[in-house]
This record gives structure tokens, C-alpha cells and sequence, in this order.
């Protein structure tokens, strides 16, 4: 039993540990950062803030700690071979990274994404009637093409025509 606490002392697991602690603390810092800067530009833009908001941060949090978890226990496994845990510090630093980004994003930016989701939405929802505006407006380029040319309208599927048609 004494060989084994000799040679675990040997080993480098405090240092592992030291690091898997302070790369953990750093992008929970930077996640933090990144919660109040974003509380403050949603505040600035008059963006209300929802419980939804929020449960998007835990979901962030499991996206960020699950894969480094993972590469906790490889870099635990092989702190034998290696002095530092440096896949957990590699995805720590990516996952700042991305922190950084978001924080550096502008609001702005964010509002001008939504607004053209929200636009393409309104085009898929009303595809149809967008497409009937299209053959309308198609049809009158074409009379009006006819009418220049001093040639007679002949189309009989005019959904204009149609339509007055069946009002009389």
C-alpha cells in the first residue's frame, strides 16, 4: 500500500488537478461575463429578459462542461505521460473563446438576425399568396408589354379577370 501512495505522489495529479480547477474556473468566469454583458445589452435594447433566456445559459453550461468532463478523465489518465491536463485546457480555451466572441457581438447584430428570421418566416408562412402576387404582376408586365406593342391581351387565366368576372 505504501508503493501506491509513493508512486501516486510521484505522479503529477496535483498539478492535473490544479489545472482542471483553474481552466473549470476560467470559463465558468467567462460564462459569467458573457451572462451580464448579455443582461446589459438586452437591457440597453429594451429586449425583455425570460426565464427561456436563462435556461439557455444552463443549456451552454452542458454543452461547455460535459465534453470537458470527458477530457478530464483522459487527461487524468494520462498525467502519467503528460505534466499539465492539456486537452481540458485546449476545450477550456476554445470554450472562452466562443465566450469572448458573444460578448464582443453587438446587439444590433443580434436584432438585425432576428428581424430577417422573422421576415423569412413571414415568406414561408404566406409562400402562397406571394406566389399569386408574382403571376399578377407577371401578367400585367405582360399586357402592359402588348398594350405598347398595340397587339390584343388574349390570356383567359387572368386571376385579375377571373376574379372581377365572378364579382358581376
Amino acid at each position: 500500500m505504501q508503493t501506491i501512495i509513493e508512486i501516486l505522489k510521484n505522479l503529477s495529479l496535483h498539478h492535473t488537478a490544479v489545472w482542471l480547477a483553474l481552466t473549470y474556473i476560467a470559463v465558468m468566469l467567462a460564462m459569467a461575463v458573457d451572462f451580464v454583458a448579455g443582461l446589459r445589452k438586452a437591457k440597453q435594447a429594451g429586449i425583455a429578459t425570460t426565464s427561456r433566456g436563462f435556461k439557455m445559459t444552463v443549456e451552454k453550461a452542458t454543452k461547455y462542461f460535459l465534453p470537458m468532463l470527458c477530457l478530464s478523465c483522459i487527461d487524468i489518465i494520462t498525467s502519467v505521460i503528460l505534466p499539465a491536463p492539456f486537452f481540458t485546457i485546449l476545450m477550456g480555451g476554445f470554450n472562452i473563446f466562443c465566450e469572448w466572441k458573444s460578448v464582443l457581438e453587438s446587439t444590433h447584430d443580434k436584432q438585425e438576425l432576428r428581424d430577417k428570421a422573422h421576415t423569412f418566416n413571414v415568406i414561408v408562412k404566406n409562400k402562397d399568396d406571394i406566389a399569386a402576387i408574382v403571376m399578377q404582376a407577371m401578367e400585367l408586365m405582360e399586357r402592359k408589354k402588348l398594350l405598347e406593342n398595340n397587339q390584343p391581351y388574349t390570356n383567359t387565366t387572368n386571376p385579375i379577370q377571373d376574379y372581377e368576372q365572378e364579382d358581376s
